[in-house]
């Protein structure tokens, strides 16, 4: 029985989902907006099934498996498994919003039904350790500080050596300008430390990341108190904005969810995607690249959370263009972009690999369409499955970040 998770979403029903639920008309046009469904044919990857699903089981007064089925939606029984594909086979991209003609967001519905399918026992507990880690990671920063910026100081020195002798990667510098919040990894610190180098931005990396896994299971309130250590953090140093990576999800989390989560706490702290930064000091003349430096046939893979959600569609286009002779279109694109089936945390689930290869096969059409040899992308996750789909598929292509072409493309002045 599924009580548990019964009693969690019923808690996790706001005004919002409830109307979303009410006014769902299952009229079909959110069908082909699925990548999960293009790809499988499953009705429990419809975004409207979904909806009706879950509808069904909190609102039985005769338990979860009595009759859910009686109207024509699937005859037959009710199983765990296929609750479980339908929250948990969904990447959140929201492009079934789009197509719906009442703006019905199912990914609200996916998020509360994680957090409750958890609660229950079911789903990639992974995800939500991960997020727990996140959590723990403030609670003993001052005894790994010491590690941090010795990295940072032997990445700088290398940095010296071979690309510009005065560029720096400081840590915990009060009074700086910025603060950048990285990934994991030197991936995506070099290419940021030498835009912010050419730029002359006084920055300052934070000793935390911006991915928050808590958000992909639809724990808020965990989610809230990983990126509190990060708003504190900035805060102390006395910074006046806070720099995001190329990542699709911690950018949402940046640019919508902050304002609620924090509210005063972040008054006159500015908020920004290193892809917007970068666009700006691109226009402004802040920063100057080397035209035409690319002429490898390239095409651009819009995130769903950068894009679709963010709403940065042009600025990684102008960056590219100052950059590349051939850039190629995909087909659709921007808000109607189809998801390349790796969000919502699934690439974190070593389980969900097989589920990722088959949600990707509308992304890869998309990509062998193109004829470009290069797929560029301004989201971690993106890049991890676009990777994963090339080598699954054989596509022959390379992964690239929009950011790591502007950084080699760079013309330094000083």
């Amino acid at each position: 029985m599924l009580n548990t998770f019964i009693d969690t979403i019923r808690g996790r029903i706001n005004r919002p989902l409830q109307y979303y639920e009410d006014i769902c008309v299952r009229c079909g046009a959110c069908i082909d907006a699925c990548h999960f469904y293009q790809a499988s044919k499953d009705p429990a990857h419809i975004p409207a099934y979904r909806m009706a699903l879950v509808k069904k089981i909190t609102q039985s007064e005769q338990g979860p498996l009595a009759n859910w089925y009686d109207d024509g939606w699937k005859p037959g029984g009710f199983s765990d498994q296929e609750l479980e594909r339908a929250i948990w086979e969904c990447t959140g991209c929201r492009r079934c919003a789009v197509f719906c003609p009442f703006n019905l967001d199912t990914g609200l519905l996916v998020s509360a039904g994680r957090y409750s399918l958890l609660k229950q026992g079911i789903g990639p507990e992974m995800i939500a350790e991960i997020g727990d880690a996140e959590i723990s990671k403030g609670e003993i920063i001052d005894a790994i500080k010491e590690f941090y910026v010795e990295q940072a100081q032997e990445l700088a020195k290398r940095l010296q050596e071979e690309w510009a002798p005065g560029i720096q990667i400081p840590v915990e510098k009060k009074g700086a300008e910025a603060l950048y919040v990285p990934l994991v990894g030197e991936h995506a610190l070099v290419p940021a430390a030498k835009i912010f180098y050419a730029a002359g931005l006084d920055w300052t990396m934070s000793l935390f990341t911006a991915t928050n896994h808590s958000f992909f299971v639809g724990d808020m309130a965990k989610a809230k108190e990983a990126a509190h250590w990060i708003v504190q953090e900035a805060r102390s140093l006395g910074v006046k904005t806070i720099i995001y990576p190329e990542c699709g999800h911690a950018t949402r989390t940046l640019l919508s969810y902050f304002p609620s989560w924090f509210g005063d706490e972040i008054a006159g702290i500015e908020r920004i995607s290193i892809v917007k930064l970068v666009d700006q000091y691109l226009t402004e003349g802040r920063i100057r690249v080397k035209p035409a430096m690319f002429d490898t046939p390239l095409t651009y893979h819009d995130p769903c959370n950068v894009g679709r959600n963010a709403g940065m569609f042009e600025e990684p286009r102008r960056l590219l263009r100052a950059v590349a002779t051939d850039f190629r279109e995909m087909t659709p694109n921007r808000a109607l972009n189809w998801c390349c089936g790796g969000g919502g945390g699934l690439i974190a689930a070593t389980e969900m690999t097989d589920v990722r290869m088959e949600g990707g096969r509308p992304k890869v059409d998309q990509i062998k369409q193109t004829g470009a040899r290069w797929v560029t992308t301004t989201c971690e996750n993106c890049k991890t499955q676009l990777g994963d789909l090339n080598t699954h598929y054989e596509l022959g292509v390379e992964i690239k970040g929009v950011i790591n072409l502007i950084a080699d493309a760079l013309i330094l002045d000083h």
